[in-house]
């Protein structure tokens, strides 16, 4: 006697059940596996900062690091720099004519925020303190020049604080493209410093 298959036993109802209960019971280990959020997020940024003192608009540099508490709360860490480089000529008039004297001016500015950032499908709003840094050299083949004047000396740290605004952008599943654009106070300007920049992060 030939035996049936152990399916062919049950009814056509049971088996129906049969299989939809095998089928809602994948779906949740799919989900998860689609879902599933990465808390830790490391990228680097270029952009364009608008500093005090007269040093005009100047690139911007970076790395930034965000750890996720929540969907809609983290911590982000960053360390900036932007870089300001300029050359001039000048002259003196003498009992013999012209004297030219050139000048070569290089300030980098360092700083770190440490920052509170809120999350959404809309905006990110990003907020705190930062630390400040600035270093200059001066330089000239004669004392025709004054160096310029900032509110604080140079290699003195200072906190200030930041505020920024982004929208990010996710793709290749690990990616994440943020454009964003932000202000900060520093000790050595009267007035804030601007900024705008593009962040590249990837997802550990």
């Amino acid at each position: 006697m030939r035996t049936q298959p152990i399916l062919n036993r049950f009814p056509a109802r049971v088996k129906r059940w049969l299989a939809a209960g095998l089928l809602f019971s994948a779906i949740p280990f799919e989900l998860n596996a689609q879902t599933e959020v990465r808390k830790n997020q490391l990228g680097i940024f270029t952009g364009l900062g608008k500093m005090g003192g007269g040093l005009g608009v100047n690139p911007q540099l970076g790395l930034v690091y965000e750890r996720k508490f929540t969907n809609h709360s983290s911590l982000e860490l960053g360390a900036r720099w932007m870089f300001a480089h300029f050359k001039s000529t000048g002259f003196t008039q003498t009992a013999t004519g012209k004297a030219y004297h050139r000048t070569q001016e290089s300030y980098d500015y360092f700083s770190m925020p440490v920052l509170y950032k809120f999350t959404s499908s809309i905006v990110n709003v990003s907020a705190g303190p930062v630390l400040n840094l600035m270093t200059g050299k001066f330089e000239t083949n004669e004392s025709w020049s004054t160096i310029r004047s900032f509110e604080k000396p140079f290699n003195t740290l200072n906190v200030g604080a930041m505020f920024k605004v982004g929208k990010a952008i996710h793709f290749k599943n690990r990616f994440v493209l943020e454009p964003e654009v932000g202000v900060s106070k520093s000790g050595y300007f009267k007035k804030p410093v601007w900024e705008t920049n593009v962040i590249l992060k990837y997802k550990l």
